[in-house]
């Protein structure tokens, strides 16, 4: 995506980066579970100058970096806020890849404890050869286990999904 790799390389500095990628994470949360405020600047009754200011007043209330509102200033002047999750995400991946970051969604029935956080990470870490981000997610459905979620690979070890292995096996259906 031409603006995530843009945003990536116009930043030589490792701490613009970072900042940038806390940015993007916190948006991507905030736009995750509501992008519909962000629409609304794409509206062509309003003219640019008001967009930006309603950045500007956003931006420095969330904290976010001059580049991320530079970033959002550039979408916003080309109409281009619908794609911004999209943009966020890519920013992300070129950022975790560059610094050998792996992303895992964990999800378990209730949250780990730190030593079974830390014994988790550092298997994973040895499996995929970097260094592990976990983001968790509780779900009392499965029972017991957990479910774990890296780009393509799905490893769902919970207890709900054993008894409806063993429910298929006994049905004959599998």
């Amino acid at each position: 995506m031409m603006y995530a790799e843009a945003m990536f390389n116009s930043t030589q500095s490792s701490d613009i980066q970072d900042a940038l990628y806390h940015d993007a994470t916190a948006l991507k949360n905030v736009t995750d579970n509501n992008t519909a405020d962000f629409l609304k600047l794409n509206n062509p009754l309003w003219k640019f100058e008001q967009k930006a200011k309603i950045l500007e007043a956003t931006a420095h209330q969330a904290g976010l970096s001059d580049s991320m509102l530079n970033t959002l200033k550039i979408l916003t002047k080309n109409s281009a806020l619908n794609i911004l999750p999209q943009v966020l995400e890519q920013y992300i991946l070129l950022y975790q890849k560059k610094h050998n970051i792996a992303e895992v969604e964990v999800t378990t029935v209730m949250p780990l404890n730190s030593e079974q956080e830390n014994l988790l990470k550092s298997k994973l870490s040895a499996i995929f050869q970097k260094e592990i981000l976990i983001r968790y997610t509780i779900n009392p459905q499965i029972i017991g286990g957990l479910i774990l979620k890296y780009g393509t690979n799905f490893i769902d070890n919970s207890v709900k999904h054993k008894l409806d292995a063993l429910e298929q096996l006994m049905k004959g259906t599998k």
